[in-house]
């Protein structure tokens, strides 16, 4: 394809095949020629440099609020944007800090770390599974799909029997807050998946209501913050976003792993002899390629920002993966270094917002990967082409062919 003018770039442009596959050269030159870009399309900003991404962040000027897709002042909104609206990612404080406390409460630090021995049973039932079968897998289809889709609805007490139904509604989910601008048809079919979503959550909450369980959806039933309860639409919306969020990034994120620890042989073989470096490989790998790409907010105010002034009501959208390669916060930032520190990572968003799932997704990441490293140090993987979901906001894998019995671990070369 043609090389693109920066100047000229537009939103939609990140979904070509060749930008989809490496984004980060045209992040590089976004940050070095236009860190502050205007859409010639008319589709707002797009900002990619760390500490500017950071200040959109934590400044109240810019809401999260406005920034649910497909809805405009020309458009009726539909009974299901209305419904995501209530979600804790579309919501400015006050409201936002008042659902975040109350769901805080039953999303604990502790209740995640004794999770720790079930994903460690349900990932060596996975390789096991998949070593029996000869070894040769679909590691997205075989291992990242099902891994934190089931780790996901056993903490929260969703039925694991109904884990196909609930990876179909929350790709629906996916394909709303993607970014892509989604045809009629597609729109329809996802705005339908969502509903049946509700509806499913809505008679599995009935069903606490009347036999509480030991499970995280009877505590958010019952929980209470300062007398204040949450209501069966906040509920059973925000219980979408958690259980959609919290295993499509995840499968994202040890898709983009493995195939960035493929193409570092040596990063590999450290994490095999040391697997003590597990969190800081997790937080590497979360910088180097990650699940979520971008997000957005809009303007409630003129807001100066980088020498430039982004108008009242315009829309900005915040490169998260051009923020975690910028040379000014992270040293040779093209170079995957698994004892990587410094900077903060923008991977899981910042301030308010930052992802209440972030130290589960890390906890699946750092046992999935040391797990795979001790059993399989040589495992091959070698693809000729890529398949990308089609999303700006979202970075992931269709399909990743492993083996895991032979004796490399080998990739074509895609240069990141």
């Amino acid at each position: 394809m043609p090389s693109l003018e920066i100047k000229s770039l537009r939103l939609q442009d990140l979904l070509r095949p060749d930008i989809l596959a490496n984004p980060y050269p045209i992040f590089r030159r976004l940050r070095s020629e236009d860190p502050i870009h205007e859409d010639p399309s008319e589709q707002g900003w797009i900002i990619s440099r760390h500490d500017d991404v950071a200040a959109v962040f934590t400044d109240r000027r810019f809401s999260a609020e406005r920034a649910l897709p497909g809805i405009d002042e020309k458009t009726p909104v539909t009974p299901v944007q209305a419904a995501l609206a209530r979600q804790m990612l579309f919501l400015d404080p006050p409201n936002h800090t008042r659902l975040r406390a109350l769901f805080t409460k039953a999303f604990t630090p502790q209740r995640i770390e004794g999770l720790r021995p079930q994903i460690l049973e349900m990932t060596t039932d996975l390789l096991n599974a998949a070593e029996q079968a000869g070894g040769q897998i679909d590691f997205i289809l075989d291992f990242a799909i099902p891994l934190p889709v089931t780790v996901i609805a056993q903490m929260l007490g969703v039925p694991v029997a109904d884990r196909d139904r609930l990876r179909a509604w929350s790709v629906a989910f996916g394909q709303l807050i993607s970014g892509r601008i989604l045809s009629p048809t597609e729109s329809d079919e996802a705005q339908r998946g969502i509903l049946a979503f509700i509806q499913y959550f809505s008679e599995l909450i009935e069903q606490r209501r009347r036999n509480p369980m030991n499970d995280m959806l009877s505590d958010l039933v019952a929980v209470e913050e300062m007398g204040d309860r949450l209501s069966t639409e906040e509920l059973i919306v925000n219980l979408i976003l958690l259980l959609a969020a919290g295993h499509g990034t995840t499968t994202h994120l040890l898709g983009n792993g493995l195939l960035a620890l493929s193409q570092n042989r040596d990063q590999w073989q450290l994490l095999a002899r040391d697997p003590g470096i597990a969190p800081s490989a997790v937080s590497e790998l979360l910088r180097f390629d990650g699940p979520v790409q971008a997000t957005v907010r809009e303007a409630i105010d003129d807001v100066p920002l980088g020498g430039k002034i982004i108008p009242k009501g315009q829309r900005v959208t915040l490169l998260l993966g051009s923020a975690n390669r910028d040379e000014a916060r992270f040293p040779d930032p093209d170079t995957l270094d698994l004892r990587r520190s410094g900077a903060r990572l923008m991977s899981f968003g910042h301030g308010v917002h930052t992802c209440l799932g972030a130290a589960l997704a890390r906890l699946e990441a750092q046992v999935a990967f040391t797990e795979l490293a001790r059993r399989f140090p040589n495992l091959h993987i070698d693809v000729e082409t890529l398949e990308r979901a089609p999303s700006i906001n979202f970075r992931g894998l269709q399909r990743l062919p492993v083996d895991l019995k032979r004796n490399s671990l080998t990739v074509a070369n895609f240069a990141f």
